[in-house]
């Protein structure tokens, strides 16, 4: 029998107890559904839903490739690309919730 990895996260998503107990957006939500949109290849859809999704595989790319060759200042480097990450994390999650209200 064969598991569809795509349905069973579908069918399994987390709620966001941020959500729950404030009514309001967390910065990150949406992850969740844009992680499912991008594995089924509908890559707007997955932008729209949580738009920092590219940004964060690109930091996975950088981490491991930083990683691997050992660059000096990797760590400096990761955090400066982190905070950008949590940067449209956080920017998105304002202009979603002020939308929304």
């Amino acid at each position: 029998m064969e598991i569809n990895l795509i349905q069973w996260l579908k069918h399994n998503m987390l709620p966001c107890p941020y959500k729950q107990l404030l009514g309001i957006n967390c910065p990150m939500c949406g992850f969740q559904r844009s992680l499912v949109s991008l594995l089924e290849g509908n890559i707007r859809d997955s932008v729209l839903q949580f738009p920092a999704m590219f940004p964060l595989i690109f930091t996975a790319f950088i981490f491991l490739g930083l990683y691997f060759l050992k660059i000096k200042n990797r760590k400096q480097i990761i955090q400066l690309i982190l905070l950008l990450d949590l940067s449209i994390m956080i920017i998105n999650c304002v202009i979603i919730n002020i939308l929304n209200h």
